[in-house]
């Protein structure tokens, strides 16, 4: 068993450890792990051999005149709902996961805010004209809900933050680290269209962030490059989906259907089993977001988020932003996502 070491191991001690090259550690331990095609098992097996030899990147310690550093940087967690995970299965288990990896090897600390909520039970960053992330040196934020008015109001301020997922800001650009749907979502339809599927429905969230515009602008964007039919969207609330939909839908010759969101999945195949029909040989039926959870027996099709990834870059952006403020740092990233086309997901039936 290799004996811990101490805080003065090096990149080179983690790649001998690892099994891997040095240029793949940097590039882990950067956080761009995903952007340079690194696999999950290696990225997973650096970050567990950094932890092992307590490696801690001497970048975000600042220094003072004596030469002598000081505390480490304090960095903020905000979330705009409560998210904060009770297992693994969890969907922001990952998200969290990778902020505190990627903490400790930028040798930060990490504290968590849970500010007042307004009527909507959304958490505000702002009381009044009061920054209540004011105590941290920078901040991460994620949730589902943004506040873009306290985004807004907080990129005025200066206080140098990274938003988790894809967001815009009327007005400013913010810096963020999001999932590439659009393009998940386009080579999801090229696999289908390569296995024979033609004619396609799209089901969406009624409530529209920019994931949820890119995955739609991804498909829509994929069936025109091939020249095939863009179906009008079904966007709405779970229980606004109706058997009318399902129906309308087989009439027109649909074999394959996106779903943006669980909740809609779960209504969906109800549907379908109530019709008689099976899946994926009636219907091919894909997710276009992570399964947290199997949902019954199935394995479904579905887009896989680099939740981890996206939690140790938004870190390694964050103490990038505070250590070097005036750097020429890629401040919008999107990385790539990859997808699995499982049980849920077969050639359409020759009639």
């Amino acid at each position: 068993m290799t004996k811990p070491r101490s805080r003065s191991s090096r990149q080179a001690d983690i790649a001998r450890e690892a099994g891997v090259s040095q240029s793949t550690v940097s590039m882990v331990l950067s956080g761009s792990g995903d952007l340079a095609r690194i696999s999950t098992e290696t990225q997973r097996r650096v970050l567990s051999a950094a932890r092992r030899l307590r490696y801690t990147s001497v970048g975000p310690q600042r220094t003072g005149g004596t030469g002598t550093r000081n505390a480490p940087l304090l960095l903020g967690v905000h979330t705009f709902e409560p998210i904060f995970p009770t297992s693994a299965r969890d969907y922001y288990f990952e998200f969290l996961k990778g902020i505190e990896e990627q903490a400790g090897i930028e040798g930060c600390n990490l504290v968590l805010f849970t500010a007042a909520q307004n009527e909507d039970g959304v958490r505000r960053i702002y009381q009044g004209s009061v920054n209540g992330l004011r105590q941290a040196a920078g901040s991460l934020l994620l949730g589902h809900h943004a506040n873009r008015d306290d985004l807004a109001q907080l990129a005025g301020d200066g206080h140098p933050f990274v938003y988790i997922g894809h967001r815009e800001v009327p007005g400013t650009e913010i810096a963020y680290v999001g999932g590439d749907y659009r393009g998940a979502t386009g080579r999801i339809v090229d696999d289908l269209v390569a296995m024979g599927h033609r004619t396609f429905a799209y089901l969406g969230e009624a409530v529209r962030y920019e994931p949820q515009v890119d995955r739609w602008e991804g498909f829509a964007a994929a069936l025109d490059r091939f020249g095939l039919a863009i179906p009008a969207p079904a966007i709405g609330r779970p229980e606004e989906l109706t058997a009318q939909w399902l129906d309308d839908t087989v009439r027109a010759g649909a074999t394959a259907i996106l779903v943006e969101s669980v909740s809609l999945l779960r209504v969906l195949a109800a549907m379908i089993r109530l019709r008689g029909l099976s899946i994926p040989q009636d219907l091919s039926v894909i997710l276009l977001v992570d399964v947290p959870a199997e949902e019954g027996n199935e394995r479904w099709a579905s887009l896989r988020i680099p939740r981890n990834a996206m939690g140790r870059r938004a870190v390694r952006l964050l103490t990038s932003l505070l250590t070097d403020p005036t750097g020429d740092h890629e401040q919008q990233i999107l990385l790539p996502c990859t997808h699995t086309l499982g049980s849920t997901v077969a050639p359409p039936r020759v009639l």
